[in-house]
């Protein structure tokens, strides 16, 4: 276990961008002005493009494709729309001064397995689901720009517990990327639900196996995401033969609070991973 530093770096929550604080003082209104909201992404050629793009995604499952802002306010609706825009926006913050490609594929595959688990096994809101998986690292990023070396304590820890990396982060900056992406999606007004399961990774396992009995939005949440990064780390490992994947009890423990068996799992897994291999070779 790391010595906690005496002067941890500081690390700052980027804030919102002042097209956000516009959409969110008009969204505060009794009756938010729809126009008022298209005007305002119109100023941005590319957040209007991107957030046309992301809505045409596979994610929102929309048959017929979508032209316009107000096409979009039509079939989904301004506050689901409104979500989209923030998660769109936060992404783009965080990858100002770094791409980190990769690091946003990952996020996006486990998002999608996560809102499609989400959809499958519960009832459950799966933009919640969807959000959740993007920005369940999203303390990462923030880090990063915080401090060069932060991708050197990231190798230290690859091949240990997440609990060590937490431990290594916490004596370094005074706060774990979980709960620095916590106070990120509570500070850009992301749904409670959306923060409350960001910053119980923490607490994973043990939160779940305390109160395994207990039903529990939040807890769903983290158990979905929990098998979503699992399924995506397996991926990641299917070609490299001597990597033995096993059920670790974290996952199990995860299978039981949704209800499912091993043989189960086992299934589902090998269904994502050809369906992920099958995208891959396109």
């Amino acid at each position: 276990m790391p010595k906690k530093s005496i002067h941890p770096l500081r690390v700052a929550i980027p804030a919102r961008p002042e097209i956000l604080l516009k959409m969110n003082k008009i969204m505060s209104e009794k009756e938010p002005d729809i126009d008022q909201i298209i005007a305002i992404l119109k100023q941005d050629a590319g957040l209007y493009s991107i957030t046309l793009a992301t809505v045409n995604s596979p994610q929102f499952a929309i048959n017929k494709k979508i032209t316009s802002i107000s096409h979009a306010i039509m079939l989904l609706g301004l506050p689901r729309l409104f979500s989209l825009i923030k998660l769109v926006l936060l992404k783009s913050t965080l990858s100002k001064n770094n791409p980190m490609e990769r690091f946003w594929d990952t996020a996006t595959e486990v998002a999608n397995i996560t809102q499609e688990l989400c959809s499958r096994y519960t009832s459950l809101d799966k933009d919640n689901a969807y959000s959740i998986g993007m920005l369940h690292d999203c303390g990462v990023p923030i880090l990063m720009q915080t401090d060069k070396n932060y991708k050197d304590t990231l190798k230290e820890a690859n091949s240990q517990s997440t609990k060590v990396l937490l431990a290594m982060e916490s004596a370094a900056y005074g706060i774990d990327h979980f709960t620095l992406g916590a106070k990120l999606v509570k500070a850009w007004q992301m749904p409670a639900d959306v923060f409350k399961t960001i910053l119980l990774q923490a607490s994973f396992p043990e939160i779940i196996l305390k109160y395994k009995s207990n039903a529990n939005n939040c807890l769903m949440y983290l158990s979905l995401l929990s098998i979503a990064k699992d399924i995506s780390r397996n991926y990641r490992y299917f070609w490299r033969l001597e990597e033995d994947i096993k059920i670790t009890p974290n996952i199990m423990a995860c299978l039981e609070y949704i209800g499912l068996c091993d043989y189960d799992y086992l299934d589902l897994k090998e269904e994502y991973i050809d369906i992920l291999e099958h995208k891959s070779s396109l």
